[in-house]
């Protein structure tokens, strides 16, 4: 049976409301949950031990030198995570915007869920862990619990293959850059954990005094606020609120920004050192000038995905401020990446804008979402915007969030293509382009190479040699006095 505001608070305890079905269902077992979770944090240490044990075993060298061509020839990391991101902005615009897309596509965002790596969303139901207080405990600290997992994982395997290196810096290194990679991945879905409990719906109480009550949307069981005849319920979860709060939103970006400005020296020096290459995940994609552009966009996902959820907690999702405030910052942002240009790739920076132009139509097809599924006056929908009903706009939301996707297959596909057919240079130790990491030149060096020429004669004949050059061996940086030279002496 139902109950609740919305009637989707579910009598029996061992029963949670299920959105896409739009009725209760039986909780999973506690053996089940907590087999689902304990797999998923084995799985992703598995992974990682598997990837450092392989590193160190002969006969899997020259498939790892095969793998990093490609991945240094297509650029994969950069173009996976601006899929990411995109996916895990734009799966949460009915929860935090409360943008209600038409039932028939819930099937669809429950398959964007997987890109946030969302333990409630994904595996397990949060009103099947317990009271909230539990669910923002299990929310704050499950990461914590995959980082320690994977690093026992990484040591153990390390020590077994080679006890004399089981704890030198490069595998320090290597474990910090697994955790960076965790903390990344997880950090909005965490986050947005933690705003569900100052995320409220008022609703009328008594028509006739105006009265009104909120129940906490996470927890439809729970007021947020006091009454004539009830209490605040949520008051109690403010201190896990604001701990998880300093120690998610807050903390790990400023985990992130303290890393790169200590390894800020040796990037700009392009030389390779422990910790340059550990945090090689948050600056490796992009250009010199921008080594902290991946904690401003870092920023921004806080913000689309968690943060915005300060304005107005009460009512905020029924009304359009919301989903304005995040179209402006998506074109903001939008605007800004195509002025600055950080990438280190032009394909990676179309995809880029091309995300964020995509995630600002999917705001924008959000508002005309809300205003068609407004009662305030008849056929509001049709007067204001010319549809019958939302189904045309979610139609419009599912067509951009599909196309993100298949943009992002071509442009992995045509870069395999291209690279395939492009004659570059190569180490022979790692099988990568020697400058594709950013890091090749000693302390205090500016160009790997200087050309030299005659000027009444070699000018063409070296611009050309230059081109060459650089086509052959992609991020090298070559002195020629007609581009570079500052003054003339």
């Amino acid at each position: 049976g139902h109950t609740g505001p919305l009637c989707e608070v579910c009598v029996a305890d061992s029963d949670y409301f299920s959105s896409a079905e739009g009725r209760c269902v039986a909780c999973p077992s506690t053996a089940r949950s907590a087999g689902v979770f304990v797999g998923f944090v084995i799985l992703i240490a598995v992974l990682a031990a598997a990837y450092a044990g392989l590193r160190r075993l002969p006969f899997s060298r020259r498939l790892r030198r095969r793998v990093t061509r490609i991945e240094s020839a297509v650029g994969l990391q950069p173009k996976f995570k601006v899929l990411v991101s995109f996916y895990q902005v734009s799966s949460i615009l009915g929860l935090v915007y409360g943008v209600r897309l038409d039932e028939h596509f819930t099937r669809w965002l429950d398959v964007l869920k997987l890109f946030s790596l969302d333990l409630f969303g994904v595996a397990i139901p949060g009103s099947c862990i317990g009271a909230m207080s539990t669910r923002l405990l299990v929310a704050g600290l499950w990461p914590y619990a995959a980082v320690a997992f994977v690093s026992l994982a990484i040591v153990a395997v390390v020590a077994v293959l080679n006890n004399k290196q089981a704890l030198d810096r490069q595998l320090l290194g290597r474990l910090l850059y697994w955790a960076i990679l965790i903390f990344y991945l997880v950090l909005p879905s965490v986050s947005r954990s933690i705003f569900s409990v100052r995320l409220c719906e008022s609703f009328g109480y008594d028509d006739a005094t105006g009265q009104r009550i909120s129940y906490l949307l996470a927890d439809l069981s729970l007021t947020c606020d006091a009454g004539p005849t009830w209490d605040d319920e949520t008051s109690g979860l403010a201190p896990y609120f604001w701990a998880f709060f300093a120690l998610w939103p807050v903390l790990v970006p400023l985990g992130f920004l303290a890393l790169l400005l200590r390894a800020r020296k040796p990037v700009a020096a392009q030389r390779a050192t422990p910790l340059s290459r550990a945090t090689s995940f948050l600056w490796r994609d992009y250009s010199s000038g921008f080594l902290f552009w991946e904690v401003l966009d870092l920023v921004r996902k806080i913000f689309l995905t968690s943060m915005v959820l300060f304005i107005d907690p009460e009512y905020g999702s029924r009304k359009l401020q919301r989903t304005v405030v995040a179209a402006i910052v998506s074109a903001t942002f939008l605007t800004i990446l195509a002025l600055a240009r950080p990438y280190r790739r032009s394909d990676n920076l179309y995809l880029a804008c091309l995300a964020n132009l995509l995630l600002t139509c999917c705001f924008c097809a959000g508002l005309v979402i809300q205003l068609c599924e407004s009662n305030t006056y008849e056929n509001m929908c049709y007067s204001l915007v010319g549809f019958e009903s939302s189904t045309s706009a979610t139609n419009f939301v599912i067509v951009l969030t599909a196309a993100m996707l298949a943009v992002s297959v071509v442009v992995i596909i045509v870069s395999a293509v291209s690279a395939s057919r492009e004659t570059t240079m190569r180490l022979v130790s790692s099988g990568r382009e020697p400058m594709r990491d950013g890091i090749t030149l000693a302390d205090g060096q500016q160009w790997h190479l200087f050309l030299s020429h005659v000027w009444s004669t070699g000018q063409d004949a070296v611009a050309v040699i230059k081109n060459e050059l650089q086509q052959f061996l992609p991020g090298c940086e070559i002195f020629l006095d007609v581009d570079d030279l500052k003054n003339g002496t």
